[in-house]
């Protein structure tokens, strides 16, 4: 008898279950008696313990067609619950998607550990047709495995080689794996064969009496995979390496390299996107698997048509906007083998590669990697852990790194690699600061206003960007001084005049626009504060040409974002104007002049890492101008010229700006020099939070750990629910130390009122 942990569908626990026969196994999808019901669950980990306070229940069975978890899978959950303090129930609803049902076929297969007994009976006509199954083409062998090794298998006599066909020697079978395991398990598989086909091509007596002699035996199988024949791996790679010295260096020196982590950062326009196709696709034709990350929606459009391109129907697309069904679908095609090639958003880091070589992360510095719902994982170090349990390596690629992955880079811990100029020599653009303290226009600069006009004239196109949805960010009475709250949220809610609504942008909350104070009802009233359906209106004022807006709203839907991103690529608009939605990695030919509405918004964030986030954006705008041979230009209109970011942004100057930030996070101990996360609390009776956050605060602030709190977050009130928070900083052997003390104090923590969530590695600190 053995006993195992189980995670329990719904649950947050762990729970112990006896195995009295000895037929299950860890990963595996179980049913259990619960609570007086049946409920599903996954094995966990092996209990070594022999005697119990408590009566231990028997597993009933296995789940049919159900998947199961690999020893890997395993070691991350178990890793996410550690490292992020995740209940098990949110890291296995992040990583297995709903309604999937994994099919099994019942198979016969060579059972090699009869060895002996199978050479005996090799002149067997059943034992000669399922070895005549894992028979290869020579130019099919040679491409998934190297001319190189197969040639020196056949010398060897591993292998055989007949009229251009390599089969396997079955004498020298088991010794395959010793000297070549890859191709081992390649014609292993080759061996497997559905029992109604075998059945039906032989008598079941023949068939029974190889079982009864243990040659042969059942087993359940997956679905049978793809197999991607010479002829299509030839279409695929005639789609040829355009590389150029640069970029072929870089990509030589990921595939050679013993490192694991590599940070590549690249001017935008380089190319990047090109070095990981190329990467991805020597994996795949050797049988490889890879995950290729963007940190959002709005960038699948065009990478989807590059890899589609490439890869055919080879690929699995996985991102938010997909419906339960679609993604369960894709899901199952990566984990049953069929694609081998994986892209999407954030969550695609979960998804079950089989033999995975490259992770990659484009835009690697973006905030979207980090999930902001629980299990609070960054996708960036989920990635870290795969590539070191699975073997894999990871790029992370950028024009303007994460100051903690430059830093990282710096100090040996990724190899840092260069891309210095953009792809076929064309030119990043010129930068120019307009100060709009000089300026009677809110909105325009007379030199932006000129650019536009000097632009649309040679038929080019134009991308502004403001990072504020909606018209105004609020409308304030002039009479009694009133400005519209949302009720749930202590926060103003901003006009919508294209919905002739406000809008809540926390909760999504709405309410009618009728042009009058709902306090006094005075029509004297002030729009304040300029969003992107403004701009487009004041706009209008000087230019007659077609203009669309982006932001994140529409961006969550792939079709409507799908659609705008194809017809400003077809030229249908002259100007895109947009939140920070669209500084990201987008290509648009014609897009000459790239103008920055208000560069000071993010900047005067009260948060450490605003600095960063400011250059980031910037210089991804900048970014977006001149990529296709036309010299571009970037306006970067602000209120304060003379702020070193941006200055440093015009300059494109990374160096220099992450020497100061660098500095800077060294003094006050921020990472990557320390480690942080936020214990927030939130209740709807304020009075109770108040109480309950002090006396948390009283009982752990003599932890070795510099705490800050409790304190009430920045929106103080989001959801009817008020919200406070303690804020922790220290090393990384110190905040671990906390973490493990951490968990036992939620573990005793029980308020029906206050709910307390802990953010490790917090990015927004809203």
């Amino acid at each position: 008898m053995q006993y195992f942990d189980i995670y329990i569908d719904s649950t947050k626990g762990i729970y112990t279950y006896s195995d009295k026969n000895d037929e299950f196994e860890i990963g595996d999808n179980v049913i259990v008696p619960f609570r007086n019901i049946k409920k599903t669950g996954f094995i966990i980990r092996k209990n070594l313990k022999e005697n119990f306070d408590f009566k231990v229940l028997n597993i009933s069975s296995k789940v049919k067609n159900s998947l199961k978890l690999s020893e890997e899978q395993i070691k991350l959950i178990e890793w996410i619950n550690d490292y992020y303090l995740a209940s098990y129930d949110s890291i296995i609803k992040a990583m297995i998607p709903k309604n999937v049902k994994i099919k099994y076929n019942n198979i016969y297969c060579i059972n090699f550990e009869k060895n002996n007994l199978l050479i005996e009976n090799l002149t067997n006509e059943i034992i000669k047709y399922i070895i005549s199954l894992a028979t290869i083409s020579y130019s099919t062998a040679k491409t998934k495995f190297k001319k190189k090794t197969i040639d020196s298998l056949v010398e060897k006599e591993f292998l055989l080689m007949e009229d251009n066909n390599i089969q396997v020697k079955i004498e020298k079978f088991l010794e395959l794996k010793e000297e070549n395991k890859d191709i081992f398990e390649y014609l292993y598989k080759k061996t497997f064969i559905k029992k109604e086909k075998l059945e039906e091509k032989f008598k079941r007596n023949d068939i029974k009496e190889l079982e009864e002699k243990e040659i042969l035996k059942v087993e359940a199988s997956l679905n049978e995979k793809k197999e991607y024949s010479s002829e299509e791996v030839e279409k695929i790679q005639k789609n040829g390496s355009l590389l150029n010295e640069e970029q072929l260096a870089v990509k030589d020196k990921i595939i050679n390299s013993d490192k694991k982590y590599f940070l590549l950062k690249g001017v935008t326009g380089s190319g990047k996107t090109e070095i990981y196709i190329e990467l991805i696709k020597s994996a795949f034709f050797e049988g490889y698997g890879s995950i290729f990350l963007v940190p959002e929606i709005s960038l699948t459009p065009q990478i989807i048509e590059r890899f589609q391109s490439e890869f055919k129907n080879n690929i699995a697309i996985l991102h938010s906007a997909l419906s339960d069904v679609e993604r369960a679908k894709e899901w199952e095609s990566i984990y049953t083998g069929e694609k081998k090639i994986v892209l999407g958003v954030r969550s695609a880091i979960f998804s079950a590669v089989k033999n995975l070589k490259y992770i990659i992360l484009d835009e690697e510095h973006e905030a979207t990697y980090k999930q902001d719902s629980s299990p609070r994982y960054n996708a960036k170090y989920v990635a870290i852990k795969r590539c070191l349990d699975e073997g894999a390596k990871l790029i992370l690629g950028s024009a303007t790194p994460s100051i903690e992955s430059y830093y990282y880079a710096k100090s040996g811990i990724y190899e840092l690699l260069n891309l210095d100029k953009r792809f076929a020599n064309a030119e990043l653009p010129d930068i120019e600061i307009v100060d709009m303290k000089q300026e009677d226009d809110l909105f325009f600069s007379k030199t932006l206003l000129e650019e536009i006009k000097n632009t649309l004239l040679r038929d080019e196109q134009v991308i502004l960007l403001l990072n504020r949805k909606g018209y105004s960010t609020y409308i304030q009475c002039k009479d009694c001084g009133y400005v519209e709250e949302c009720d749930n949220c202590s926060i103003k809610m901003s006009y919508y005049k294209s919905l002739n609504k406000y809008k809540c942008n926390y909760c999504g909350r709405q309410i009618h626009y009728t042009g009058k104070c709902s306090k006094c009802g005075s029509t004297n009233l002030i729009h304040s504060g300029k969003g992107i359906e403004r701009v487009e209106e004041e706009l209008r004022k000087y230019f007659d040409v077609p203009m669309v807006k982006v932001d994140s709203d529409l961006s969550k839907n792939k079709d409507n974002f799908s659609k705008i991103y194809k017809d400003f690529l077809n030229k249908k608009y002259s100007i895109l104007i947009g939140t920070q939605i669209i500084a990201k990695g987008l290509h648009f030919p014609d897009v000459t002049l790239v103008g920055v509405i208000n560069s000071d918004i993010i900047l005067n964030f009260p948060d450490f890492r605003s600095g960063e986030k400011t250059f980031q954006l910037l210089t991804q705008v900048s970014g977006r101008a001149g990529r296709a041979g036309k010299k571009g230009k970037v306006i970067i209109q602000t209120y304060e010229p003379e702020n070193n970011v941006i200055k440093d942004s015009k300059e494109e100057n990374y160096e220099l700006f992450y020497n100061r930030e660098i500095n800077s996070r060294k003094v006050f101990s921020y990472p990557p020099f320390s480690k942080i996360l936020n214990i927030g609390f939130s209740s709807e009776d304020e009075k109770r939070l108040i109480e309950v956050s002090r006396e948390f605060y009283e009982e752990i602030k003599n932890q070795d750990i510099e705490l800050y709190g409790p304190m009430p977050s920045m929106v103080y009130k989001v959801q009817k629910r008020y919200r406070m928070n303690i804020f922790a900083k220290g090393s990384r052997a110190k905040i671990d130390m906390f973490k493990r003390y951490l968990k036992k104090k939620l573990d005793e923590f029980n308020d029906g009122k206050v709910r307390i969530v802990v953010d490790i590695d917090p990015i927004n600190l809203m």
